[in-house]
């Protein structure tokens, strides 16, 4: 009886670990950012994960996509840091989205001062491959 308790516990002790150590790298931020830069209606996208796969930028505004940029991650090992110049985008709010077969990452631009734009994380979302059980 007193075997059947210890590996009870030991179960259950390794299945919260497993929970919250998943539920602690959901809540990090993902390795793709949007910077402004010091020239004027310039933005970076750095992508920061290792990919053999295309990844494809998107930029959004209130009627739809406006311009899609597909790099291909064959040529970049570590991730790559992109600039685009963002000065048709003006008037308002836009949307850059990220997307790779790992994940899709959304931010919010909005106008700061002098040209600089600022950039607010909307969403994350990450595509873990199916794992099947028997």
């Amino acid at each position: 009886m007193k075997t059947k308790t210890i590996i009870l516990g030991v179960v259950v002790a390794a299945i919260s670990t497993f929970t919250i150590s998943k539920a602690k790298a959901q809540a990090q931020e993902p390795a793709v950012k949007i910077v402004s830069t010091i020239d004027h209606d310039v933005i970076k996208v750095i992508y920061g994960y290792d990919t053999n796969e295309v990844v494809e930028v998107k930029f959004i505004n209130a009627d739809g996509i406006v311009k899609t940029d597909k790099i291909n991650g064959k040529h970049f090992s570590g991730g790559f840091l992109k600039k685009y110049n963002v000065e048709k985008m003006q008037g308002g709010a836009f949307w850059v989205e990220v997307e790779s077969p790992e994940l899709s990452v959304t931010y919010k631009m909005t106008t700061a001062k002098n040209g600089k734009w600022s950039a607010q994380l909307e969403k994350t979302t990450y595509n873990y491959p199916i794992v099947a059980l028997k």
